[in-house]
């Protein structure tokens, strides 16, 4: 499959040429009238790039490609990401290397049985009491097709060297990612707001993804927050909302700390100015869900520091989340100073009122969350076995008679959260999987995210008196874990698709080291 085509080309040449094209063309079909069809031709390009470069190259494009996955221009399928079909490019690519040429044996970590036993229950619930079974078994593919990813990584990348490209791979992408978030805040200064609403939901939103979720931006997001009578733009991007963006830019947080052990003092600084800018972003997204989950890391490392347990490396990231608490200090300035440069001396502060609000249980949010939590917890009572993936929908429209189809009820207006009822959760990633999997599915995801961590810690320990590069990647990434499983107890953002491609490059990164480290011998900070 390594054609002549590499002899030609620098490889490295040519992904950075593809990738600074797909900003272009994506950039220009968004907002410059460029044709559609150049998506067909990033599409086709990617295609190419993948069958005639070595894996660990395609890897390393699909990573960098991240920020410029948009819908497939299909009537009903503009929904449809274009890393989809790479993926399984990819891996159709690795089995056929990998298995009919080479015979070698499928490598796996300790805790993928029991991220498999999660899928399988998903599966079996899903069919077995699913009321909408293809809609279960269509999210049963997406985990599966992001799932593609990481098999090809921890069976592909066993060098030091491999995991430190991707890494560098992994915080261009976040880093393009932050960038296009401010860029999405400051386009807010040349527009109303309601104009610059209307414009990316229909515009940047539909491309992304699809028409259906444009249309519904058009009258209900989660691109602003409310409070005190005034209104506040967050920052997203490219995301679908303010939530994943947040965890994107954790990801940041977390990758750029660990690279500042690999990089040149020149870099470091450069870094550094963009970790500062990542935690900015994290509280200019308003989510409360991750200024809350971030708790859990931040006492995580005050405990690793305080037992002098890897203090060198706890010590760097502990800077880093006191840069972000400090931003979260002054950031009403920073939002003060924004709204004067968009409306003038009319502003209401209202970001100190939404990070109080956090504690307010008669905020209309929080209010909100309470009670679908209580409604998810009283149908997981009486439905121990779950409603299958997909299926959540089930136990909030009881009344739905039985000749109603999934999009009849999934188009259907909740006036609680103005919204279609599809886009309904339990604002919580462990209530959504009791719900939807059951004690059973819920029992065994509990055990992957506690097995995970154990390997993890496991790995730090054997290891507390090295300071490398690689150690440090192991660290940030079960920090994140934590973050993300903390944050998850007040939402299901790790269910969107480019969040959940990051977990997975983190998880493999993170896996290939636990699994190598001990074999690349003595190893130089």
């Amino acid at each position: 499959m390594n054609m002549d085509f590499t002899r030609y080309w620098n490889q490295k040449n040519v992904k950075w040429l593809l990738v600074a094209w797909q900003f272009i063309s994506v950039l220009m079909v968004s907002v410059g009238n460029w044709p559609v069809w150049l998506i067909w031709l990033n599409l086709a390009l990617g295609a190419a790039y993948i069958l005639f470069l070595p894996i660990i190259e395609s890897l390393a494009y699909l990573v960098l490609s991240l920020p410029f996955y948009v819908g497939l221009p299909i009537f009903n399928l503009d929904s449809l990401a274009t890393w989809r079909i790479l993926f399984i490019l990819l891996f159709a690519k690795w089995l056929y290397i990998h298995f009919w040429k080479n015979k070698l044996a499928f490598r796996t970590f300790a805790w993928d049985k029991w991220l498999g036993l999660f899928l399988a229950i998903a599966f079996f619930v899903t069919l077995a009491f699913g009321r909408f079974r293809l809609e279960g078994l269509k999210q049963i593919i997406f985990f599966l097709n992001a799932w593609l990813l990481y098999a090809v990584l921890v069976n592909t990348v066993k060098t030091k060297e491999e995991v430190l490209e991707l890494t560098r791979s992994g915080v261009i992408c976040l880093t393009t990612a932050i960038v296009l978030g401010y860029i999405q805040l400051f386009s807010t200064f040349f527009s109303s707001m309601d104009v610059f609403w209307v414009y990316w939901a229909s515009n940047i939103s539909k491309l992304y993804y699809g028409s259906y979720f444009a249309s519904v931006s058009l009258y209900s997001n989660s691109w602003f927050s409310f409070s005190s009578g005034g209104r506040d733009l967050r920052m997203f991007g490219i995301m679908p909302d303010s939530q994943s963006f947040a965890y994107l830019a954790a990801f940041g947080l977390g990758f750029g700390t660990a690279l500042t052990y690999a990089v040149s003092n020149r870099l470091k600084s450069w870094l550094w100015s963009g970790i500062r800018f990542a935690g900015l972003a994290i509280m200019l997204s308003g989510t409360r869900a991750v200024w809350v989950g971030m708790l859990a890391p931040f006492l995580a490392i005050c405990v690793s520091l305080y037992k002098n347990f890897l203090k060198p490396v706890a010590k760097k990231f502990f800077w880093a989340f006191v840069i972000v608490i400090i931003l979260f200090i002054v950031s009403p300035l920073f939002n003060r100073g924004l709204a004067y440069l968009r409306f003038g001396g009319k502003f209401q502060e209202n970001f100190v009122d939404r990070a109080r609000s956090i504690y307010d249980l008669n905020e209309t949010s929080n209010a909100g969350r309470i009670i679908i939590w209580k409604d998810s917890l009283g149908y997981a009572t009486t439905h121990p076995w779950g409603t299958g993936l997909k299926n959540f929908i089930v136990s909030q429209t009881g009344n739905a008679s039985e000749s109603e189809q999934y999009l009849d009820l999934a188009r259907r207006h909740n006036e609680r959260y103005n919204l279609p009822q599809g886009y309904v959760s339990a604002h919580s990633l462990y209530l959504q999987l009791l719900v939807e999997t059951g004690l059973a599915g819920l029992a065994a995801f509990l055990y992957f995210c506690f097995k995970v961590l154990s390997e993890f810690w496991r790995f730090l320990k054997r290891h507390r008196n090295e300071n490398n590069f690689w150690v440090f990647l192991v660290f940030q990434a079960a920090l994140v874990f934590v973050w993300i499983l903390a944050a998850g107890v007040f939402d299901i953002t790790l269910f969107n698709d480019k969040v959940l491609i990051f977990f997975f490059l983190s998880l493999g990164l993170s896996g290939a080291i636990v699994k190598n480290y001990d074999s690349w011998g003595k190893i130089d900070g």
